[in-house]
This record gives C-alpha cells, structure tokens and sequence, in this order.
C-alpha cells in the first residue's frame, strides 16, 4: 500500500509538471544584417551563377531576402574584367554568360559591389584528378572475395591518379535518381583529401551503397585549401550537438575578403573548381 501511494504522487507530480508549460521566448541579440556571397566557378561551360543575400535574425519569419542590386565581376588575377555577370529573377542570382568557360591553372577574383562595400574571392582552378575507371560490385561479390561489407546492394570504386604534386583536395557530389545526396553525412563523406589515399589509387570507396536499376551522377570537383578548411570547418558545425563539452559554434572561415571595411566580413564563399562528370546506371 505504501508502494502504491508512492506510485501515485509520482503521477500526480509528472501530471502537474507537463500540464505547466510555458513559452518562453529568448531575448537574443539583433545583429547587423551581412552580405552573403555563394556561388562556383568552373572549367565547363556557364551559366555560372552567384547567389547574393542578406542574413536575418533569429526571430524574422520569411524568406531569406535575395540582394538585387550588386555588381558582380569575374575579373582575372590582374584584376582586368573578364565577365559582367547579370541578375536573374527567376531564381534570385547573378549569371554569367553561356560562353564563360573558367582555365585550368588560371587564377581569378569575383568582385561584388554590394552596400557600400567590395568584396573580393579569389581562387586558382586546379587540375583535376585522372579516373582511368568507375565500377561497382555486389555485396556478395565482395563477401566471396573475402572484403568487409556493412549492407546490402552494390557498391562503387575508382581506379585513378592525381596529377600534381603536393596534397590535393576534391568534394564529390552525388546524385541517385535525379535526388542530390545532400545529409550531413553525405556532405562528411564528399570532401576528400589525397593525403588519405595518395597519388595513384585503386579500388578508391566511393560512399554510400546503391541498388539494381540506380542511376548515379557524379561531379568530381577540385578544390583551392582554403575552401577546404571552409567545408571541414562547416562539417564540424553540422556535427556539433551543442552540449557543455562542444566548442561554440562560429562562422567558417571563408575566402572572402572585405576590401572597403575589413572587420565587416561576408558570410558564404566562392568555389574556384575544374570538375569530371562520369554517369553510372547499376545493372545486375
């Protein structure tokens, strides 16, 4: 009996403390809005597009405002004009023109004139690597030659090398069926470093496992060390649970310069890539 009136209190107390709830609303403090510059530029043909915005606080509801009225240039590392980029309203960012085609081992500057300010990203589009082959194979391909397996499907591997000295660094996009593999998992696994796997590799993993019928797009992308650092820098956020033990969060640090007022800095970066595009479909 006194078992169960304990029993019971401790309902009672559980009941009362659920049926208490109130929303607070936290006072955080109102930043002053900044420009956010996104964009890549790439050895293939444009459009190449640059997406320029403005944050907002915490609290302001709506769509992220798209900023219209910046201009935007790719200039080469002389600082001579290359290309006038030109805004588009369809889907709020500046374009290149069809023609613009970025070379390999040739540096450049995108300039942004935004409120009151110049920005300058600059980047050097590297070499990529060589894939003499893409392939894949079946779990119970793998298991009869004696390689560890952790699910089921088929799995995919390269063959290839990389064409510079020094440690080089790539992001690999995927996408399965028209559908971006786009989770923070998949973004930890895409960045890569050859520091890892070396000059000349064979049967390289490629994450992720796939099945019968799967059509698998890839974009091999170069990266310059800074945005590398940027993307290392942004997977640790994504990771970050926020406990008494996890460094607070800060901005990763970008390759974006603010030539007019230096300590107030943009937020975003700008990819200087030369990209390999190879399409798999999985057959049995």
């Amino acid at each position: 009996m006194k078992y169960l009136k304990q029993f019971i209190l401790f309902i009672c107390v559980i009941a009362t403390s659920l049926g208490c709830q109130e929303l607070i609303e936290l006072d955080l403090a109102q930043s002053e809005p900044r420009v956010v510059i996104e964009g890549r530029i790439t050895d293939q043909s444009g459009p190449h597009k640059i997406k320029i915005s403005r944050t907002v606080n915490y609290y302001d509801a709506g769509k992220i405002p798209p900023l219209t009225d910046a201009n935007v240039q790719l200039l080469d590392s002389a600082e001579n004009l290359i290309e006038q980029f030109t805004y588009n309203s369809e889907d709020s960012t500046y374009r290149s023109s069809d023609g613009l085609k970025g070379k390999i081992d040739k540096s450049y500057i995108l300039s942004v004139e935004a409120d009151g300010d110049r920005y300058y990203a600059k980047g050097k589009i590297l070499p990529n690597a060589t894939l003499d082959s893409v392939y894949y194979l079946s779990a119970e391909t793998l298991k009869q030659l004696g390689q560890p397996v952790f699910g089921e499907g088929y799995f995919l591997f390269a063959n290839g090398s990389i064409n510079r000295q020094g440690t080089q660094f790539f992001r690999l996009q995927l996408t399965v069926n028209d559908t971006l593999k786009d989770s923070r998992g998949d973004i930890s696994n895409s960045i890569l470093s050859s520091e890892f796997f070396g000059n000349n590799f064979e049967g390289l993993p490629i994450p992720g496992s796939y099945q019968k019928n799967d059509t698998i797009d890839m974009e091999l992308y170069t990266l310059n060390e800074d945005v590398y650092q940027y993307y290392i820098e942004f997977i640790n956020l994504l990771f970050s649970d926020g406990g008494v033990f996890s460094p607070p969060p800060v901005n990763p640090t970008n390759n974006i310069e603010n030539l007019t007022s230096p300590n107030k800095f943009a937020l975003g970066f700008v990819q200087f890539s030369s990209v390999i595009r190879e399409q798999l479909i999985i057959e049995e």
